[in-house]
């Protein structure tokens, strides 16, 4: 037991989410996020370029970024994963310089602390419903800060980007929300750009059936999801006491289907590419 959990058997509930962000806060003082970047450069599994961009990157992690649950290697090691599928989709596209990038959803800067060091001359806006998490990226990364609407029909940022980078967005939208923030993505896409969105395929219904990882549904709501995208390609639930946002299934052909009609191309493909876990899709604008 450690002592945040001895210190909430002896505390009053009412206190209790106080403990929570005391126990965020210790995560990530800076000293154990150092530490826990310095091991995971001991491993044998990096190319030499990677393991390079992995010491440049920054450690500092906020106490309020959810995605960080305390163990650095697999926060850091989800970064890396990310430019590894980045880096593929932009040779499959053809891309030469990248001088406007966009990291939408950007969080707390999970990809985006990579980006900065790998693309050190572009300009990266970060934008994300979170406003903390996009203040967080600025402050930190030195990112232009954008903050997102609901309403991506209403949304629109200076200028298109010469990538644009999705990380598990699509994964949480219904299909209208999805189409809309395809839509958003063509808007804003140079000619000669490109896209590139990850999504949820056979590898986590692979995890939802194991109970390998926790996608915050209920139980009865699994099979049900799994078989409409079995059906249809597509498959979705809402989070308890939300509606339009939860958890989406989307199969390869689905988005082929759903991209084409908004005339983005794909160029490239990688089953569960990011961390083993969410498929990587890259696109561009059709010409013509």
């Amino acid at each position: 037991m450690n002592h945040i959990e001895i210190l909430k058997r002896v505390t009053p509930k009412g206190l209790h989410s106080h403990l929570g962000g005391v126990r965020r806060w210790f995560r990530t003082l800076p000293v154990r996020t150092q530490r826990q970047k310095r091991v995971l450069l001991q491993g044998p599994s990096f190319a030499a370029n990677e393991r390079e961009l992995l010491r440049q990157v920054e450690t500092r992690i906020s106490a309020g970024d959810g995605m960080y649950t305390g163990d650095g290697a697999h926060h850091f090691g989800v970064g890396l994963s990310a430019i590894r599928s980045i880096d593929q989709a932009i040779d499959a596209a053809g891309l030469g310089e990248v001088k406007r990038i966009l990291d939408l959803p950007c969080g707390h800067g999970r990809v985006l602390r990579f980006l900065v060091h790998r693309f050190p001359q572009a300009e990266i806006t970060a934008s994300d419903l979170d406003r903390k998490g996009v203040d967080f990226c600025a402050r930190i990364f030195g990112a232009k800060a954008a903050y997102s609407n609901p309403k991506l029909e209403d949304f629109y940022l200076e200028g298109q980007f010469d990538l644009i980078w999705c990380g598990s967005l699509i994964t949480h939208l219904d299909e209208a929300g999805i189409r809309a923030l395809l839509g958003f993505f063509a808007r804003h896409l140079r000619t000669g750009g490109v896209l590139i969105l990850t999504a949820h395929g056979d590898r986590v219904i692979q995890r939802m059936r194991e109970g390998e990882f926790e996608y915050g549904i209920p139980p009865h709501s699994i099979e049900p999801i799994i078989e409409a995208y079995r059906q249809w390609g597509f498959g979705f639930t809402d989070y308890p006491g939300q509606s339009g946002y939860g958890v989406s299934l989307t199969s390869h052909d689905w988005v082929y289907r759903t991209t084409a009609e908004i005339d983005l191309e794909e160029v490239y493909f990688q089953a569960h590419g990011w961390d083993d876990h969410q498929d990587v899709y890259g696109f561009m604008l059709k010409k013509g």
